[in-house]
């Protein structure tokens, strides 16, 4: 019995080499033809963008929908900032009020006054004494050390009003470049964490062509080469400069991905439109 197994395990050692062998991975043509004519790829934005807000809170207004496009700028949330907007006006009102530095002003200019008449008494005819005249003196100098105190307070009061408007500024969430919002993860009402992801945002600052090559038709493309791409369903043209070409190539699929900005593309093309390279320019 086991001289019969011999036989039939060096056979089914050499058909399992025989099949590895014509499963082996061709890297040139794997996942693509590399002879054909088009590379197809597909339209993706700049990045897709995860907003946060920078802290806690409950979302109290969305102003916008998925599938919305908006401008840079463009307000997209807000989290409940009563508390916040009544520190603002309270920083505000400390700041503006100068009541004590009007005050303070005044004893300085009367001190001054006194200081100046006492001493030309003094120097006259010594009408006052000199004790009089050195009061005279440490009060002005009291009075101009009162007045630099509350020229600080008043410096330190417009940092601490600047400070709570930040903090309130912090409560709303605004779009940091052109693009469509894609999800909103937190609706209104709902709780927000400080860093926690509440909507994405497909930035259009620019729009890129992506594909996944074979080495072959990879290399025949290099960063800066201009091409000439079309929409899937469109006749018109589109320019566009290949901006990566992958160093690595995947050892799944055996592909080198490729990125072609778009340098001037239409209104109507947005992200996820299906697209073909056609004729690359040298």
């Amino acid at each position: 019995m086991a001289i019969t197994c011999k036989p039939l395990l060096a056979l089914s050692l050499v058909l399992a080499s025989a099949a590895g062998a014509q499963t082996a991975t061709d890297y040139d043509s794997v996942g693509l033809d590399a002879r054909g004519a088009e590379i197809r790829g597909i339209v993706e934005c700049r990045a897709d963008l995860a907003l946060s807000f920078p802290v806690s809170g409950v979302v109290e207004d969305t102003l916008v929908v998925e599938g919305q496009t908006v401008e840079a700028g463009e307000v997209l949330m807000r989290l409940d900032q009563e508390i916040e907007s009544i520190e603002v006006e309270r920083r505000r009102t400390l700041w503006q009020s100068r009541a004590d530095l009007d005050a303070a002003e005044a004893r300085v200019a009367v001190g001054e006054q006194q200081l100046s008449a006492g001493q030309t008494v003094y120097d006259a005819a010594r009408g006052i004494s000199l004790e009089d005249l050195q009061n005279r003196k440490l009060s002005y100098d009291l009075a101009v050390s009162e007045l630099a105190r509350l020229e600080t307070q008043k410096q330190i009061e417009e940092l601490d009003f600047h400070t709570a408007e930040e903090s309130l500024r912090r409560r709303t969430l605004a779009a940091v470049a052109p693009g469509i919002v894609s999800r909103i993860i937190r609706r209104t009402g709902e709780s927000a964490q400080a860093m926690d992801p509440v909507l994405q945002l497909c930035d259009t600052g620019a729009l890129f062509f992506v594909a996944n090559l074979s080495i072959r038709r990879a290399s025949e493309l290099q960063a800066g080469q201009s091409v000439i791409l079309r929409a899937s369903g469109r006749d018109e043209n589109l320019n566009g400069e290949v901006s990566f070409v992958s160093p690595v190539v995947d050892p799944g699929s055996g592909l080198r991905r490729v990125k072609v900005h778009l340098t001037d593309p239409p209104d109507w093309l947005s992200p996820g439109t299906g697209a073909v390279l056609t004729t690359p320019q040298g």
